[in-house]
């Protein structure tokens, strides 16, 4: 299915995750959005559509989730909320709870029906599990590993990588050999601890990300292409011309947000005077401001890297269709927070445009300090 035929469906015949009990944590930023903005499901439906960005759940729902992962068919949307985690069909428009106890971090597609996903420890035991569960099958089976904390897991031609605390306390990558459930240290190059780990296997691409920042080299070697610093994840494409970078934007206030043409220029210079004066006013502990995660895009080819302006996000994800898509968790669109939602935008004509050498809309070029850039 086409990836804007499969989100439509999934408007179209669903609202929302509504029940209190599965919402997830929320911090100070999404907690003053809730407080001080009411929902507009026409604003957000305007500005996604100006910036071609479909949402998989309805626009105004309490839609708190922790970690999101489309399979490889891109018909299943594996998403998770604080007590569980569920599958959402958009073929059927169904949802359904995945039957294990709550993950402690996000889960991996292995197929279009396997899941491996992270467990604490079983009652009574100490040592944490990985569950691959057969969607299709509706069977589990569970592998204890001796290693703790697992996240960052992805698929791997030999089996299931992730990173996991080693007894040091240190995050290493490992891999899992499906059959055995035997795990062991992955990349011996690798000698420092990582903080995020993300391959493309097809385009022999690692990322890692550690103090330094995000550091992208040769899967095959080891060799360092590109250090991101002030970058905390890289996501390289399967094609291995694009990569995605997670970032901090610039500063925004929590109380003063506006799209791009919602008011005139002289209308705006106002306003932010009477803010400064309101600000001024308030005590010290009050949170003024908020730094939005901001979306950057590395072109492997030209050494060139873009900002988006259109719209801020993080757990960023390619979206596993041919055209260059990406998933993300969206923050807000045209400098203003809005309603949590996993977006998905097509980056086909931003990228004709670029190649052209044209400015598309909502994308401004970066220049970056990083070694190999």
């Amino acid at each position: 299915m086409r990836p804007s035929l499969l989100l439509i469906a999934l408007i179209a015949g669903l609202t929302a995750c509504e029940r209190e009990s599965l919402y997830g944590g929320s911090d100070f930023s999404q907690n003053v959005h809730d407080s001080f903005a009411d929902c507009n499901e026409a604003e957000i439906k305007r500005l996604a559509m100006a910036h071609n960005i479909q949402t998989a759940f309805g626009r105004c729902g309490s839609n708190r989730f922790s970690h999101f992962a489309w399979s490889p068919d891109g018909i299943h949307l594996y998403f998770q909320l604080t007590h569980g985690a569920h599958i959402l069909n958009g073929e059927e428009k169904t949802i359904t709870t995945v039957p294990t106890e709550g993950p402690t971090s996000g889960a991996a597609w292995l197929s279009p029906d396997i899941l491996a996903i992270p467990l604490p420890p079983a009652e009574g035991k100490s040592e944490e599990r990985i569950a691959i569960y057969n969607r299709a099958a509706a069977a589990i089976e569970m592998r204890e590993i001796t290693v703790s904390h697992p996240a960052d897991l992805a698929p791997l031609s030999s089996g299931l990588i992730f990173t996991a605390l080693d007894d040091d306390g240190a995050r290493r990558p490992y891999t899992m050999d499906l059959n055995t459930g035997d795990v062991s240290r992955a990349f011996p190059w690798l000698t420092e601890p990582v903080t995020k780990l993300n391959i493309a296997e097809k385009a022999d691409l690692l990322s890692w990300s550690s103090e330094k920042g995000a550091e992208l080299v040769k899967l095959s070697s080891g060799e360092s292409l590109h250090l991101f610093t002030g970058v905390g994840r890289a996501i390289p494409h399967p094609d291995g011309r694009w990569v995605a970078l997670e970032t901090e934007g610039a500063e925004v206030s929590h109380f003063d947000q506006r799209t791009w043409n919602e008011i005139s220029p002289e209308a705006r210079k106002r306003e932010l005077a009477r803010q400064e004066q309101w600000a001024a006013r308030q005590p010290e502990w009050v949170e003024m401001s908020v730094k939005p995660p901001e979306v950057q895009l590395f072109d492997l080819e030209s050494g060139k890297s873009y900002r988006i302006t259109a719209f801020w996000g993080d757990d960023l994800a390619w979206y596993p269709s041919k055209g260059l898509y990406l998933a993300f968790m969206m923050w807000g669109i045209e400098g203003k927070q809005l309603n949590r939602n996993i977006g998905l935008t097509s980056l086909a004509e931003r990228v004709r445009m670029i190649d052209a050498n044209q400015m598309p809309l909502g994308v401004e070029s970066v220049t970056r300090t990083g070694t190999g850039e």
